[in-house]
């Protein structure tokens, strides 16, 4: 499999330069991810440790109760550009609520294995989607003892962002349920337009 995934990763991979084959395969089999599972999961990882400790540095620097303003601040623009980018590679998207779970899902599966989702109902009015899996942003808040400090679910401000730039005149309903001690959550998110 780890062959497999390094000859797939050939144009950006195959500019790697070693002193010696020898060298090459001990890195390769030490470093190289096993799977497109492990090399998606590893950088899912990275992108909640990068928001983790940068709001914990925010914390530490300018005071706890600046961290829930910047992190719902990331998530609003982060679905602002998200929004923007699934309009660019589809742009026949409908601009009503079918966008939200549209937008969701293009982040999913382009950034965010550990989410499942299931899509409850699907209309120009009334769109209702649901996500299980592991929250990587509640587990590292955790893990860094800071989530106090932050207002869960850290996604709402994302849908906010989606509706900002999809601007129809809706609603947004939402549930949100820890299920585990390992992170996994079940939301439920229910766009309905006015």
């Amino acid at each position: 499999m780890k062959e497999t995934l390094l000859k797939n990763l050939e144009k950006t991979r195959g500019n790697d330069i070693f002193p010696s084959l020898e060298l090459k395969e001990e890195i390769v089999n030490a470093f190289f991810p096993e799977s497109t599972s492990s090399l998606t999961q590893n950088l899912s990882n990275v992108t909640g440790a990068f928001y983790g400790l940068l709001l914990k540095d925010i914390g530490e620097t300018y005071g706890h109760d600046k961290m829930d303003n910047h992190s719902k601040r990331l998530f609003y623009e982060l679905g602002k550009l998200k929004t923007i980018q699934a309009f660019g590679v589809h742009p026949k998207l409908e601009k009503d609520t079918r966008a939200f779970a549209a937008v969701v899902i293009y982040a999913l599966y382009n950034s965010s294995p550990e989410y499942n989702f299931k899509i409850i109902k699907y209309t120009p009015n009334n769109t209702i989607i649901e996500l299980t899996g592991v929250d990587r942003y509640l587990r590292i808040l955790t893990e860094l003892g800071i989530e106090k400090h932050i207002t869960i679910p850290t996604l709402l401000p994302f849908v906010e962002g989606i509706k900002e730039i999809v601007n129809i005149n809706c609603e947004i309903e939402y549930t949100f349920e820890i299920t585990d001690q390992n992170f996994n959550i079940k939301s439920v998110y229910n766009i309905k337009q006015l």
